[in-house]
Order: structure tokens, then C-alpha cells, then sequence
């Protein structure tokens, strides 16, 4: 009797172990089915890569801002920039700069992160009804790219605080897309934000170390 006990409970517990693997799959394929279900339904809002990005810009707080592309020497140490001279094989790097202001440094990993920006945006639901509460009409940025000489120009309206989704429509198409707002987030930058600090750190850096300098010779000249 003892002994048909324990095989009794050996099975149940066995049964009980059965039941939560078979759980435990269906939660994990239940998820892979989700996650594949979305990246099938994602809609791709373009196609090209980073390097056919000719130029781009946008419009943000009432100023617009237009960015273009040129090649610049990558500035090295005094003998390997002898070397490359003699040899006239000069290393250059691809720089971008705003179009009306070509001399005013940008950070250029804040604009890397732009263009990346640009080649994976992507729409999770598209709707093809417009009302007016999705702020179209009164748009809070503006944001247009051209690649491979053709111009793609969006507008983003207010953001929807449900799902945190930016409402989006493209110019010439009469739907509305919904957007992960921080596809866009990376474009509601100043012409100050994108100021690249790290030159005028080192010159103030370098000014203060002289003028450092200069006080303590003055110091120690009065003191002799």
C-alpha cells in the first residue's frame, strides 16, 4: 500500500513538472510568435543607406536647419602628415556641415545618429483616416532627407501619450503614420544643441593655462 503511494505521488509530481515545461514553451513561443508577428507588420518608411544620404534638414522650434556633405583632410601628427604629403595620399574623412553656416563646427556623432535615424524609420501602424487632433496642421517638426537625388519630406504632429507613438504623414500621401517618438527625437535639436564643444573646450583650456602662467610670473616678479 505504501509502496502504490509513493508511485502515486512520484507520478503527479512528475505530471506537475510535464505541465509547467509545456507552460513554460508556450509562453516562450508565444513571444517569438509576437516579436516576429511586429518586425513583419513594421512598416519601412524608406530605403536607402547612410551613404546615399545627400543631404537633409528640418525645421524645429521656427528654425530651419539644412545639412550637406563635403570631404576634409583628417588632421594627424606632424611626421605622418609629412608622409601622406610626399606621398599624395592624403586621408579624408566625410564632414557635415550647415548649409548657411559652413564654418560653425557641428557634433558629428549627433548627426551620425540622425542619418541612422533616417535609414531605420519605421511605422508600427499606419492609420488612413486625419483628424485634427493629431497637430498636422500646426506640426512640431518638420524633418526632410534626399538620397539618391530624390527628396522625402515628413511632418510630426503632437505625440500620442496612449502608446508614445508620434503621428506622422508624409508629403503627398494621404495617410497617417504612427511613430516611435524616439525615431524623430534625435531631430528636436537647436542650431546651439548641435554646437560641437569639444574645440573651444581645449582653446579655453589652453587660454586659461596661459593666463595662469602669466599671473604667476607677475606674482613672483613683485615678490622678488
Amino acid at each position: 500500500m505504501k509502496a502504490k503511494k509513493t508511485l502515486l505521488v512520484g507520478l503527479v509530481a512528475a505530471l506537475l513538472v510535464l505541465c509547467i515545461g509545456v507552460f513554460v514553451a508556450q509562453k516562450i513561443n508565444n513571444a517569438y510568435n509576437q516579436e516576429t508577428q511586429e518586425e513583419e507588420t513594421a512598416i519601412l518608411l524608406t530605403d536607402f543607406s547612410t551613404s546615399e544620404i545627400e543631404s537633409f534638414g528640418y525645421t524645429y522650434q521656427g528654425q530651419s536647419l539644412t545639412f550637406e556633405k563635403r570631404e576634409e583632410v583628417v588632421q594627424s601628427d606632424a611626421e605622418e602628415s609629412e608622409d601622406a604629403s610626399a606621398s599624395g595620399e592624403e586621408e579624408t574623412e566625410t564632414v557635415w556641415y550647415i548649409a548657411d553656416d559652413p564654418e560653425y563646427k557641428i557634433n558629428q556623432s549627433t548627426v551620425s545618429s540622425m542619418l541612422t535615424a533616417f535609414v531605420t524609420k519605421q511605422a508600427e501602424r499606419e492609420l488612413t483616416q486625419v483628424s485634427t487632433e493629431y497637430g498636422l496642421s500646426d506640426p512640431t517638426l518638420s524633418i526632410w532627407v534626399t538620397a539618391n537625388g530624390e527628396t522625402t519630406r515628413w511632418t510630426c504632429g503632437t505625440t500620442n501619450d496612449m502608446t508614445g507613438t508620434i503621428y506622422l504623414q508624409q508629403e503627398g500621401q494621404e495617410g497617417v503614420y504612427l511613430v516611435d517618438s524616439s525615431r524623430v527625437a534625435i531631430f528636436q535639436k537647436t542650431k546651439m544643441d548641435l554646437m560641437d564643444t569639444t574645440d573651444s573646450t581645449a582653446d579655453i583650456t589652453e587660454d586659461d593655462t596661459q593666463q595662469d602662467a602669466v599671473q604667476q610670473d607677475d606674482s613672483t616678479s613683485v615678490e622678488e
